[in-house]
């Protein structure tokens, strides 16, 4: 065998079985490794964990380069093989193309909101506070794609309240802009806007 197609191969075999390495740039493989944890066409089935089919192709880029260089804490989470990993180490096992590909297979989805129960009077406040506050950036209750923003209407309630910890106690960074809004909601007014978000934007 040649030197250097054996030297390629040892190294191939001694990735880690969740290596997105392992099948290139091709982004429908690489993103059955990514469905383990966020479900069937990017729909996930864990409230702890975002569904991500349907956001367009620069929110996915934005989301995993954000864990790259460190922007958000990667939360631990354990694979149907037992391997420990996080969204940190993830991101940076994967190319620059392949975070493209992958990219673009789950713009190619459809979003699905989860339909979940919800206070209607807090999240027709939460509508009001949305308006006001979030409209300019995540247009008609967060449910464009084209926002190139993570898609929040219809997001897991559990997700969605974790992240709201995270901005919080600063384990994620906002742009300056949004930083500054986000300040300025008290803990009721963030519960209201978690329930419209909950909602699916129209409660």
């Amino acid at each position: 065998m040649d030197r250097t197609l054996r030297t390629m191969l040892m190294a191939i075999l001694a990735l880690p079985p969740w290596s997105p390495h392992v099948h290139g740039v091709d982004g429908q493989l690489i993103a059955e490794q990514c469905d383990q944890c966020h479900g069937p066409s990017g729909r996930s089935e864990d409230s702890q964990v975002p569904s991500i089919g349907g956001f367009s192709e620069y929110a996915i880029i934005d989301l995993l380069e954000s864990f790259r260089i460190g922007f958000r804490q990667g939360r631990p989470v354990t694979l149907p093989d037992g391997t420990d990993t996080d969204m940190v180490e993830i991101s940076r096992a994967l190319s620059d193309e392949e975070i493209e590909a992958v990219a673009a297979h789950y713009a190619r989805e459809t979003w699905h909101p989860h339909k979940q129960s919800f206070d209607t009077a807090l999240a027709k406040r939460g509508a009001e506070i949305h308006l006001g506050k979030c409209d300019k950036c995540h247009s008609a209750g967060g449910s464009v794609a084209d926002d190139d923003l993570a898609l929040l209407a219809g997001q897991w309630r559990e997700y969605l309240k974790m992240e709201f910890e995270d901005f919080d106690r600063g384990a994620r960074r906002m742009v300056d802009k949004m930083k500054a809004k986000f300040e300025t909601l008290s803990d009721a007014d963030k519960a209201a806007l978690l329930e419209f978000y909950v909602s699916g934007g129209s409660p």
